[in-house]
């Protein structure tokens, strides 16, 4: 198994909250919040600093990629979005460097596991550059 994560998630759908919630800690990781839109993730973020954020990306208030530009901007965080939509658009405005994998719903459980898996490899190599840069 991989590295257990404290991980923050974010979706407007309950059901997807309670989801995540519920599977995340099967996959070996801790959940430190759920939020309902992008400004709570970003609060929820800054009171538990995760090690990685699940993101939804339409949300209202604030949608998921601004929510993870703002998480960025302060400290970088890996981040995960999901959504229902696979259009061109947002997959080009999700192509920020801190954006390490997009999952489109539904997706599997062993989906989510190696997007875990493969975003927190990713990251860790780009901090790695960064600092020895």
């Amino acid at each position: 198994m991989a590295e257990a994560l404290r991980i923050a998630v974010a979706d407007d759908e309950r059901d997807m909250r309670e989801y995540f919630a519920r599977i995340l800690p099967r996959l070996g990781h801790q959940v430190v919040g759920v939020a309902a839109n992008g400004r709570e993730l970003l609060e929820l973020c800054r009171e538990t600093s995760p090690d990685l954020v699940l993101t939804d990306i339409r949300m209202p208030e604030l949608d998921g990629i601004q929510a993870a530009e703002q998480l960025n901007g302060r400290q970088p965080v890996p981040v995960i979005l999901v959504s229902a939509y696979h259009d061109p658009a947002l997959l080009a405005r999700a192509s920020a460097e801190y954006v390490l994998a997009y999952l489109v719903k539904p997706f599997k459980q062993s989906d989510l596991a190696s997007a875990l898996a493969i975003a927190c490899q990713q990251f860790r190599q780009l901090e790695k550059e960064r600092r020895s840069a």
